[in-house]
């Protein structure tokens, strides 16, 4: 997890768990994690991967609209967003797998999951949107300019935290 949005294990989903609740929880949680990018990794090149992509459509999206409105590190944001659209271009390429993105991804997953366990409130309001992209591409009725094209310049980033 990136250190700056870390937030979600003393004021977060978590705050009125037990420790144990809390274990299993994050246990679950990076073990889904784990197996999602795992799948990046596997997934043959230029295989159909419909539901692959909807998952990360769903995950990349959230993150992506959080980022949109909080400060993040370095360049989270607009590669969020690049990686939202990549997913997008791939749904829209017949669901085509292209290997070459799948690290960026497994990345982009797990700073969106980070950013919606310290922001779930923000991640609430953003789920729908999120959800109806996702079942879009699972449809094959997404579009290629779903995901508008956005400009981000140095001053809307924060500096990475030294050992970040």
């Amino acid at each position: 997890m990136t250190a700056i949005h870390s937030r979600a294990l003393k004021r977060g989903i978590f705050r009125k768990a037990s420790p144990i609740e809390k274990l299993m929880a994050m246990k679950n949680l990076n073990a889904d994690l784990l197996e999602l990018g795992l799948h990046c990794m596997f997934a043959d090149h230029d295989s159909e991967q419909a539901e692959l992509l909807g998952s990360l459509a769903y995950l990349i999206g959230m993150g992506a609209e959080v980022a949109r409105v909080i400060p993040v590190a370095g360049k989270n944001r607009p590669g969020l967003h690049q990686a939202l659209i990549a997913v997008v271009g791939m749904a829209v390429d017949g669901h085509r797998w292209d290997k070459g993105w799948a690290a960026q991804l497994g990345t982009a997953v797990a700073i969106s999951i980070d950013l919606f366990c310290s922001y779930r409130q923000l991640g609430r309001h953003f789920e729908p949107g999120a959800r109806k992209l996702s079942q879009e591409v699972l449809a094959g009725t997404v579009r290629a300019d779903a995901i508008e094209p956005l400009n981000f310049t140095a001053e809307n980033e924060m500096p990475v935290a030294a050992g970040a």
